[in-house]
C-alpha cells in the first residue's frame, strides 16, 4: 500500500513537471534570449492571426480561452515540427501496409447491394442521383484505401482533407438516420415560424448545405456506408411533402457543378467562392427570382489560401501543400455595394443598388460567407449574422422582409434551433 501511495505521487509530480516545464522553461529563454524564444516558438508562418479571448460570447462558450492558450505554449512551433515530421514517416508506413493487405481482402460492392441502395433512395430524386452515383462509384472502384484519421480530420484519396468529427463521418455512413419523431418536429417548428412570418408579410427559407464528403465522396476511403439513403436526403422528401416555407439542399447543384469546376476546398471543409455561387443560384430557385450561370462570372484562378483542415490538426503553414485552387468571380461589377469589407464578420449589414428592393437577413453558419457576396449584390439591404450573435441584431429580423435560416448538413439541427430562436424574436 505504502509502495503504490508513492509510485501515485511519483506520477502526479511527473505529470504536473510536463505540463508546467515548458512555461517555466519558456519564461526563461524569453526573458534572456528574446529572439530565440521566437524562433522556436511563434507559428510566424500561419496565415491566421494569434486566437485572442472572446469576452462578449464568454458566457456562451470557453473556446477562445483554450485557443488563446494553445497558440501561446512555450517552444509550439518546435514540438508541431517534430510531430509533424515523425507523424508523417508513421502514415506512409501505416499506409502501405493497410492498402497491401485491404487490397487482400476488399471486395467492391455487389451488383445487388448496389440495387437495393438505389430502390430505396428512389425514394427522392435527389437520392436517386445520389444512391447512383455511389453505385457507380462500388462497380468501377475496385482499389481499397484505408481510414485514417489525425485530430479528427479524415487523410482521404489525393491528398483531401475531410471532416471525421462534427457529425460529418455520421451523416457519410448514414448511421445518425433521424426518426418520424424528429423529422415531424423539425416540420412543426418550421410551420410555426412560417406562420409567422405570413402574418406579418415576410417570406422564409430553410437552407442546408451539403457536406464536403457528400459532394466530393470519390475521395472518400473504403468505408462501409451503413445506409445508402441517408440522414439529410430522407429529411430533404419529408420537408418537400410536410413543410409550408422552402426547404432547400442543393447536393444535386454542387455535384452537377462538381463534374466541370471544383466548388469546395482541397484542404478545408468549406465551399468556395464559386460553390458558394451555385448554392446561392439554388436559393434563387426557391425564390423565383433570376439566376445566371455561376460559371460565366469566373475570371481567373488564384491560390485558394484555405487550409482549416491542416489548421486543426496543428499543422504550420510552411509544412502546407499549396496545390489548392480559388476561382477568381467578379460577380455583377456595375453593382456598388456598401458594408463588404470583411465578410467573414460575425454580424455584417450591407447595402446595394440591387435590383430586389427588400431587406434581407441571413442567419447562418460559416457557409454563409462564401454567398453573402452574391446576396448583397442581389439585395438592396441585407444583414449577415451568425446564429451565435443573433440576439443582437433583433431589429433587423423583426424588420426584415426575407428571413434565411442557414446551418451546413452536419450541424443541420442547428438551423431548427434557430427556428425556435426565431420564433420567440417575433412573437
Amino acid at each position: 500500500m505504502r509502495f503504490t501511495n508513492i509510485k501515485n505521487k511519483i506520477f502526479i509530480l511527473c505529470f504536473l513537471g510536463i505540463l508546467v516545464s515548458p512555461w517555466v522553461l519558456g519564461g526563461l529563454t524569453r526573458l534572456f534570449a528574446g529572439d530565440f524564444y521566437t524562433k522556436v516558438s511563434v507559428v510566424e508562418t500561419e496565415k491566421r492571426e494569434l486566437t485572442e479571448i472572446d469576452w462578449k460570447n464568454l458566457l456562451n462558450t470557453g473556446e477562445s480561452i483554450s485557443g488563446f492558450i494553445d497558440d501561446r505554449i512555450p517552444f509550439r512551433y518546435s514540438f508541431i515540427s517534430l510531430y509533424k515530421a515523425g507523424v508523417d514517416k508513421l502514415e506512409n508506413v501505416y499506409q502501405l501496409g493497410a492498402d497491401a493487405i485491404g487490397q487482400k481482402f476488399y471486395k467492391p460492392e455487389t451488383k445487388m447491394k448496389s440495387t437495393q441502395v438505389m430502390e430505396e433512395a428512389s425514394k427522392t430524386v435527389i437520392g436517386i442521383i445520389k444512391g447512383q452515383e455511389e453505385a457507380e462509384a462500388a462497380a468501377r472502384d475496385a482499389n481499397y484505401f484505408a481510414l485514417r484519421t489525425y485530430q479528427d480530420v479524415i487523410i482521404a484519396r489525393d491528398g483531401w482533407l475531410f471532416l471525421y468529427g462534427e457529425n460529418e463521418y455520421d451523416c457519410f455512413v448514414g448511421n445518425n438516420i433521424l426518426t418520424e419523431e424528429e423529422k415531424a418536429h423539425y416540420a412543426d417548428l418550421v410551420n410555426q415560424l412560417y406562420d409567422l412570418c405570413q402574418a406579418k408579410g415576410k417570406e422564409l427559407y430553410i437552407y442546408i448545405a451539403p457536406n464536403k464528403s457528400q459532394v466530393y465522396y470519390q475521395y472518400m476511403p473504403t468505408v462501409e456506408i451503413v445506409n445508402g439513403y441517408k440522414r439529410e436526403q430522407q429529411l430533404y422528401a419529408y420537408m418537400q411533402e410536410y413543410s409550408k416555407a422552402p426547404y432547400i439542399y442543393p447536393l444535386l447543384e454542387e455535384m452537377t457543378a462538381a463534374n466541370y469546376y471544383q466548388v469546395y476546398y482541397k484542404y478545408d471543409s468549406h465551399w468556395n467562392h464559386l460553390g458558394g455561387l451555385y448554392g446561392a443560384n439554388a436559393l434563387y430557385q426557391a425564390m423565383g427570382i433570376e439566376q445566371t450561370e455561376p460559371a460565366a462570372w469566373i475570371t481567373g484562378t488564384a491560390d485558394a489560401d484555405k487550409y482549416e483542415l491542416y489548421t486543426y490538426m496543428g499543422i504550420p503553414d510552411d509544412k502546407v501543400t499549396h496545390d489548392d485552387l480559388e476561382y477568381i468571380v467578379d460577380y455583377r461589377p456595375e453593382v456598388t455595394v456598401a458594408g463588404m469589407e470583411d465578410p467573414e464578420a460575425m454580424i455584417v449589414h450591407t447595402e446595394s443598388d440591387g435590383a430586389n428592393n427588400k431587406r434581407l437577413c441571413l442567419i447562418g453558419d460559416s457557409f454563409r460567407v462564401n454567398m453573402d457576396p452574391y446576396l448583397a449584390k442581389d439585395f438592396t439591404n441585407c444583414t449577415f449574422v451568425h446564429r451565435d450573435y443573433m440576439s443582437e441584431v433583433k431589429p433587423d429580423i423583426i424588420n426584415s422582409d426575407v428571413i434565411v435560416i442557414e446551418a451546413v448538413e452536419r450541424y443541420d439541427y442547428e438551423a431548427f434551433n434557430t427556428v425556435q430562436r426565431v420564433i420567440n424574436i417575433l412573437k
